[in-house]
């Protein structure tokens, strides 16, 4: 699905497929509960000069917009001039762009037009943000763990080590200079104590990334479901688009 916006962009949303309303319920749920500049009455109008969608974008990924780009306009092609920006700065980098004939619709305030285009944004929005917060946690389990693979952790215990290490030891002080020979070497020697402490923080580490691990998948699920219906949706768009239906 993602190649498929990034290679054509949304080209016609007209025979998209209607939305949920469990669907367009957790829509507007979304965007209540982002602080806009102006009170939202009629969402096709409200969003149809693209300046509410410029701070939906700000709110969720402050560094993506700069909203004085973003003015309230009246006229159709004012509009369309801001919606043409924010593709070129910003839907670019969402791998999410609009094509003429959609920003057009959606500056006409076309009924039920935004719904889908923020429905398809969400999802966008949302995994950029999931792999923005991904690379940071990544990097710290390659940092920690340079020498694991991606899909396992090692587990080996510190005292399985430092039991083949600790003969060793021992008898290089029994085979040397008797109790003189062991207190020089008893620096090389780690306490068992301090084994057990060790071994307790590399399980305790192996837990949390088992933890972390699994919350990955749960995640990646939910995105993928996600780019199921963002799918359907765009088999849609392709069939309109094919069939000349407007």
């Amino acid at each position: 699905m993602t190649e498929i916006m990034s290679r054509a962009g949304v080209k016609n949303l007209d025979n998209l497929g209607e939305l949920s309303e469990q669907e367009l319920e957790e829509l507007y749920s979304w965007i209540d509960g982002i602080p806009l500049s102006r009170p939202k009455r009629n969402i096709a109008r409200d969003f149809s000069d693209g300046v509410l969608v410029a701070e939906v974008i700000k709110h969720k990924i402050p560094k993506l917009v700069e909203l004085h780009n973003y003015c309230p306009v009246n006229s159709t092609q004012q509009k369309m001039d801001n919606w043409f920006q924010l593709n070129r700065k910003v839907f670019k980098r969402l791998n999410f762009e609009l094509a003429e004939d959609i920003v057009r619709q959606i500056s006409n305030a076309k009924v039920g037009m935004i719904e889908r285009v923020l429905f398809l944004l969400q999802a966008r929005i949302n995994r950029h943000i999931w792999e923005q917060q991904r690379q940071p946690a990544l990097k710290t389990y390659e940092n920690e763990y340079p020498e694991a693979d991606q899909n396992t952790v090692s587990k080996v215990s510190p005292r399985r080590e430092t039991k083949a290490a600790a003969p060793r030891a021992v008898a290089g002080a029994a085979g040397g200079a008797g109790l003189k020979g062991f207190k020089q070497s008893k620096e090389d020697v780690v306490p068992l104590i301090l084994l057990e402490e060790k071994e307790q923080e590399v399980l305790a580490k192996n837990e949390t990334i088992q933890i972390l691990q699994a919350k990955i998948k749960r995640l990646e699920h939910l995105l993928h479901l996600k780019d199921i219906r963002i799918e359907d949706l765009q088999q849609g768009l392709e069939f309109t688009r094919a069939t000349g239906k407007r």
